[in-house]
C-alpha cells in the first residue's frame, strides 16, 4: 500500500515538471537543428526540435502509468524520465550559450545583404567608438595603436562595402532577366 502511494506522489511529481516544461519550451524558439540533440542511449527519437523530445517524454510518462504492476519497470522508467527531462531543461536553458552553427534554424535565413548590412553598421559603430578614443588618447604609443586599429576597421568596412555592392549587383543581375 506505501509503495503504491510513494508511486502515485512520483508520478504527480513527474508530471508537473513535465507541465512545467512544456510551458517553458513553449517560450523558446524550437527551430530544426542540425544534428540530433541528445544520445541514442537517452532518447530513441531522431528528430532535432526539442518539442520531438518532449513527446518521447510524455510518451514514456505514459507507459510509466501504464506499467504500474511491474516495479523493476517502473522504476526503471521513472529513472529514464528523470534524465530525459533534466537533458530537456539542460538544452533549454544553454540555448543562448550555442555556437550560432549549433543553433536551431528558424524559419528563413537572413539574406547575405541584410548579414552584410549589420556588420556595416557594427563596424561604422566601432570606428565611433575608436575615433573618441584617439581624440581622448593622452600618449604617442596609445594614439599610434589607435590609428593602427582605425585602418584595420576601415580596411573591413571597404571589404564590407565591396561585398555588399557585390550582392546588390547580382540582385540586380537576377532582376534583369
Amino acid at each position: 500500500m506505501r509503495a503504491i502511494a510513494i508511486q502515485q506522489r512520483l508520478q504527480q511529481r513527474l508530471q508537473q515538471l513535465i507541465l512545467t516544461l512544456r510551458e517553458t519550451l513553449a517560450r523558446h524558439p524550437d527551430g530544426v537543428c542540425r544534428l540530433p540533440r541528445f544520445d541514442s542511449q537517452l532518447f530513441h527519437t531522431k528528430g532535432t526540435r526539442l518539442a520531438d523530445y518532449l513527446q518521447e517524454v510524455e510518451l514514456n510518462f505514459a507507459r510509466l502509468c501504464d506499467s504500474s504492476q511491474d516495479l523493476s519497470r517502473s522504476r526503471w522508467l521513472a529513472e529514464r524520465l528523470v534524465d530525459q527531462i533534466a537533458a530537456l531543461q539542460r538544452e533549454v536553458g544553454t540555448q543562448q550559450l550555442r555556437l550560432r552553427r549549433e543553433q536551431p534554424v528558424q524559419g528563413p535565413a537572413p539574406t547575405k545583404y541584410q548579414e552584410y548590412r549589420e556588420f556595416e553598421r557594427r563596424l561604422l559603430a566601432m570606428i565611433d567608438q575608436c575615433e573618441q578614443r584617439l581624440a581622448l588618447a593622452e600618449t604617442l604609443m596609445i594614439q599610434q595603436q589607435l590609428k593602427q586599429e582605425l585602418e584595420t576597421l576601415e580596411g573591413r568596412l571597404a571589404r564590407c562595402r565591396q561585398a555588399i555592392r557585390s550582392v546588390e549587383w547580382a540582385a540586380s543581375l537576377r532582376g534583369s532577366e
